[in-house]
């Protein structure tokens, strides 16, 4: 055995080599997690596109029979950029009860939409909730959906004035920043303070130990909300005592943790903020992750000493908006979580004037729209425009779009006065703004879910080309069945068929092109092969809901003359412009059947009329060949593409309704068919495949009383709505001026789809009624690079000689 001496500078090499091969081996593994905490948010990132809805209403506050003008606006989550995934939007009026008492489908076209929903005598007076969103947001929590409260009050029934209530118990939330107390490091705590109507609070409070000491006093900033400081002991319990309109109530503060992480984010200048990171354990290694909108923004480690360390992070780096800082420990888990805002600089100017500041009954208004970027350059934008009159009844409106896109979507419970704080400067709002981050949480994802490498559960599918009906195939049982034929029709001349073929749970779709207004949709098996499956057509809306609570609607005694006047002028509206104000707005739609091009077409008065269908094919159709069976009659279509003749029976057609008994399309009466279109070759339809068409159509396109297979399934069902137009009547001449019909609008203008040109300007014009008073306009907008923003202006209406 041969033995080697190491010197005192070849031991003190090895030992170096060793420690540097160590630290190595820690730095590797150390950003192969970093690696690894990317890869996971950019792979549930690239899985879990984001839609967000915007809608704007002309009001706020509505009677019963009255009609909600709305726009709405679709962009993704992330740049905020019109998105045109979504074709139909979602819109719902529902009660305190969650229950929807209106609904609507609105087409969306390059992500946006406008629409009307009249709301009906049957409503009650209240405080109700508009929502909106689209198919693929209901793969998502229903928190991500368009909410907004608005106030109807029925004035056919006796209206019941809210008597003052006695006041309430208010409530109260404390917020460790960063999500925990932990005994014996000093963390700041956030608080919010409401009363029974979720408006924040001014108040006293004291922070107070198990022994009843005072531990600290505390008040609100703004909004019922604010923050004090507090380091924990261990053994110790605390509580808030907070007084409140001369009476106290005491509430529970988190307890702390024995052991864990402190998170304190300081704006500490313009440019500059500071994370400072304290824990109970030593030296470890700990990760900085941010990232706005699903766009990362930093992703550090950082070794902490003696359980501390402080981070500086360059503003520049933070997108505008919201940025979601979270820290994780050293084996990846997050420990900490805290928002920050990033002040919004890309901002639409929308700059709204009329030509005077006072107008007479029935006389015209030139509404200057103009648009500029955050740079005061011009630039086109989407605006959607209202007038409306402003009263003791309804609040003056304002813009809401940029704050609802930056805060409010991205931001658990309600927020109030969220246009303040988008819109205004300074140090009370800042910090107003610091408090709503800390007090309202994050509410588009989980960790969790994140971290597992889980992907979202995705049941339902853009509606990319137009609305999806589906619906559930059953056996005889009740069990799903899989692989069924199905097919979906409206009678109609407009001849549209959809076929499906269901999985295996039973599922089937049918994408629907042009389909609007109210109609009547027929759904079937091919019934000489099935008998015996069921299909129930499911509700295209959302049967998920948040719970939210709404504010009573309160109506004090002087209220009612005005809204007696009011309905007064709703009521003479409808009377004497029912017509005008229900008219339907043409849209071109496309009648071309599905098949395109029929290869041989028959308009049956161009031939000898014969009274028996039979008569009609062997004599005038060569292209369909009759034969007759035991079973009964077959059709067999000439195949012009390989010169031969199919030996199964073609799709029959009736109005577009598929006949699958040849016997009773030949009992069916030729005479009231107008035409006959056959298709000459196989005809791939989706999932489905027919040995050639043979399409009849009937002079009214109804079926003309044809029985249907009593098996079928026949609903009456609502398409995308038909937009209504708005009537705005135009006094052009003293003539039409001085017409004795009276003009009673308060809503003097709604005009969703206006788009200024590449100066950014856009002129409008309409007419004042004859009520007077002080009208608001309000404009909200975006251009096509998602930069969004909101413009008003006041006019008013007095009363002189026309």
């Amino acid at each position: 055995m041969i033995k080697h001496k190491i010197s005192s500078s070849q031991f003190t090499r090895l030992t170096l080599s060793c420690v540097i091969a160590l630290l190595c081996s820690s730095a590797h593994g150390q950003t192969a997690q970093l690696d690894t905490l990317r890869k996971k948010f950019n792979a549930f990132r690239e899985n879990s596109l984001q839609e967000k809805l915007f809608i704007h209403i002309d009001q706020k506050l509505y009677l019963t029979g009255e009609t909600i003008w709305f726009k709405a606006h679709c962009v993704d989550g992330s740049l905020h950029h019109p998105i045109a995934v979504s074709k139909v939007a979602y819109i719902e009026i529902l009660d305190r009860n969650n229950q929807a008492v209106v609904q609507a489908k609105v087409g969306l076209d390059d992500g946006s939409g406008n629409g009307s929903i009249f709301l009906p005598a049957t409503l009650a007076s209240g405080v109700y909730t508009l929502r909106g969103y689209t198919n693929w947001m209901k793969n998502f929590s229903p928190e991500f959906y368009f909410h907004k409260e608005i106030s109807i009050i029925n004035a056919f029934r006796k209206l019941e004035i809210e008597k003052s209530k006695p006041v309430l118990k208010p409530d109260a939330q404390f917020f460790p920043e960063g999500g925990n107390l932990v005994a014996g490091l000093a963390s700041n705590v956030a608080f919010r303070v409401i009363d029974s109507k979720g408006k924040g609070v001014q108040f006293n409070g004291w922070v107070l130990n198990q022994q009843n000491d005072t531990i600290t006093k505390f008040k609100p900033s703004a909004f019922g909300m604010g923050k004090f400081e507090l380091t924990p002991a261990l053994s110790d319990e605390y509580t808030a005592l907070i007084e409140y309109d001369g009476k106290s109530s005491v509430f529970k503060i988190p307890d702390p943790l024995q052991k864990g992480y402190v998170l304190e984010v300081k704006d500490s200048s313009e440019s500059l903020i500071t994370i400072n990171i304290k824990a109970t354990s030593g030296s470890i290694p700990v990760y900085l992750f941010i990232h706005a909108r699903n766009m990362v923004s930093v992703a550090s480690m950082h070794i902490l000493q003696q359980g501390t360390t402080t981070i500086p992070i360059q503003k520049a780096f933070l997108q505008e908006g919201i940025s979601h800082i979270t820290l994780f420990d050293q084996e990846l888990q997050p420990v900490c979580e805290r928002l920050f805002f990033k002040p919004v600089k890309s901002k639409l100017s929308v700059e709204a004037t009329t030509d005077q500041d006072q107008f007479g009954a029935r006389r015209k208004v030139v509404l200057d729209l103009k648009t500029q970027n955050s740079s005061q350059e011009p630039v086109s934008a989407k605006l959607s425009v209202a007038v409306v009159k402003t009263d003791s009844l309804q609040d003056e409106p304002y813009g809401a779009i940029l704050s609802y896109l930056w805060l409010s979507s991205d931001l658990n419970g309600t927020i109030e006065t969220p246009d303040y704080l988008m819109n205004h400067k300074g140090k009370e709002v800042s910090e107003a703004v610091d408090n709503l981050m800390l007090t309202h949480g994050w509410r588009r994802f989980t960790w969790d879910a994140i971290l597992a490498n889980q992907k979202p559960h995705l049941s339902f599918v853009p509606e990319y080309r137009g609305h999806i009906i589906q619906g559930i195939v059953t056996d005889s049982t009740g069990s799903p069945s899989s692989r069924v034929k199905t097919f979906l029709s409206s009678p109609g001349k407009n001849i549209q068929v959809y076929g499906s073929i269901s999985n295996d749970e039973g599922l089937v779709k049918y994408e629907m092109k042009d389909f609007k207004g109210p109609r009547r949709i027929i759904v079937q098996t091919d019934l000489t092969y099935d008998s015996t499956s069921r299909i129930k057509i499911q509700s295209p809306f959302s049967n998920q809901s948040v719970t939210r609570s709404l504010r009573d609607l309160e109506l004090s005694p002087s209220l009612e003359k005005d809204i007696v006047s009011r309905s007064v002028s709703m009521q003479v509206q409808d009377i004497f412009y029912r017509e005008k104000n229900t008219e339907i707005k043409n849209t071109a739609i496309d009648t071309t059947a599905f098949y395109g091009k029929a290869d041989a077409t028959y308009f049956l008065d161009d031939y000898t009329r014969f009274t028996v269908m039979e008569e009609v094919m062997r004599e005038y159709v060569p292209s369909v060949m009759v034969r007759k069976r035991r079973d009964g009659f077959h059709f067999m279509v000439l195949d012009n593409v390989n010169k031969s003749l199919f030996r199964e029976n073609p799709l029959v057609l009736l109005d577009g309704i598929p006949v699958f008994d040849i016997n009773k399309i030949m009992e069916f009466d030729p005479l009231k068919v107008k035409k006959l279109e056959v298709i000459t070759r196989r005809y791939y339809f989706g999932v489905l495949a027919f040995a050639g068409i043979v399409s009849y159509t009937t002079f009214s396109g109804d079926l003309q009383g044809f029985p249907l297979d009593p098996k079928s399934v026949v609903l009456d069902y609502e398409g995308l709505q038909l937009r209504r137009e708005f009537y705005s009547p135009k006094y052009e001449t003293q003539k039409v001026r001085e017409s004795r019909m009276p003009d009673q609008r308060r809503l003097l203008y709604w005009a969703p789809d206006i788009t200024t040109d590449q100066d950014g300007r856009y002129l409008l014009e309409f007419y004042t009624s004859d009520v007077v008073g002080k009208y608001k306009v309000v404009v909200e907008g975006i251009t096509n690079e998602g930069v969004s923003g909101s413009g008003s202006c006041k006019f008013s209406v007095v009363s002189y000689a026309n």
